[in-house]
């Protein structure tokens, strides 16, 4: 195993339906998504220094503010379709981690959050 390179999005927003019960997936609710992916054997960016060298952000910002697709009943299904969304995007993806966080499941401070963590096949 080679070197490893991180990528990062930190609380991307996206307005998502979802919710156990019907009447809490009947309105879009704001969920708040990280990930971090780690790429094998990362180029000398110093020679390679364009967006095919890495994995291009833009393409996970994109699937989560506009296509996590269907309503769903938990953040943990949301969290599984942007890591396969990441893992689909290079083969030297080693492993993705996403976390999906529901600011309105608890009144007052705090937030509810789940973490996945998938790995290619």
């Amino acid at each position: 195993m080679g070197d490893l390179q991180t990528i990062r999005i930190d609380d991307a927003k996206a307005l998502v339906r979802v919710g156990v019960p019907e009447p809490e997936r009947a309105a879009q609710q704001e969920v708040r998504i990280s990930v971090t992916m780690a790429l094998d054997d990362p180029p000398d960016y110093g020679t390679h220094d364009r967006i095919g060298a890495t994995v291009d952000y833009d393409r996970i910002l994109h699937f989560i503010r506009d296509d996590l697709g269907e309503p769903a009943h938990l953040i943990e299904t949301l969290a599984d379709r942007v890591a396969g969304h990441c893992l689909s995007l290079s083969a030297r993806t080693r492993w993705v981690e996403v976390t999906v966080k529901k600011p309105s499941v608890l009144s007052g401070d705090g937030m509810v959050a789940v973490t996945v963590r998938r790995e290619q096949p």
